[in-house]
């Protein structure tokens, strides 16, 4: 059963090995106003969230494209955060296959990808992890609040309220089905 699968197939989010911490990263188009958003979620092997982001970029990027700009600016917030033993985590399969080499890299994420390994070689451990819609739940959360934001909004040592309820049940949920 893949990494995140519990009874019947419900996706639920795992947390990361101990000490290690995990960054989930989602993004959007919001193509109405030729913007793209990105949440990144950074929590620790308690299950408790340490950093957030919410960011809005004026550029008209395509799905793709914004799911590798996500990943991106989730290795860079980690950096910034100071914690070196990670696991990257998106529900983007073609980046993931991108980033792990399965599948030929297309042109327009290529220079992203790169930039994204060259990155990772800063932390002490680190490992990219693929996950469906509803094992990332806060981070599509955190894209959808990047709505309402001027540029760009950080959380450091606290959980954002907005995703407190959610933060709650994904824990819960889990330890249900432990």
């Amino acid at each position: 059963m893949p990494i995140g699968e519990r009874n019947q197939g419900i996706v639920k989010w795992v947390p990361p090995l101990s000490g290690c911490y995990k960054v989930n990263v989602d993004s959007g188009v919001f193509s109405k106003r030729k913007q793209v958003g990105l949440g990144v979620v950074i929590r620790d092997d308690e299950r408790q969230v340490t950093a957030a982001l919410s960011r809005k970029l004026d550029t008209p990027l395509g799905a793709l494209e914004v799911e590798a700009k996500a990943m991106e600016i989730g290795v860079t917030f980690a950096m910034e955060v100071r914690v070196r033993d990670m696991t990257f985590e998106g529900d983007s399969l073609a980046v993931y296959n991108a980033i792990h080499g399965l599948s030929e890299t297309v042109p327009s994420v290529q220079n992203i990808v790169i930039g994204i390994l060259k990155h990772v070689q800063g932390f002490h451990t680190f490992d990219f992890s693929h996950t469906k819609r509803q094992g990332n739940v806060l981070a599509h959360v955190m894209v959808q609040h990047a709505t309402n934001v001027e540029d760009c909004v950080v959380w450091l040592k606290e959980c954002p309220g907005l995703i407190e309820n959610a933060c709650l049940h994904d824990v819960l949920s889990f330890t249900n089905y432990e």
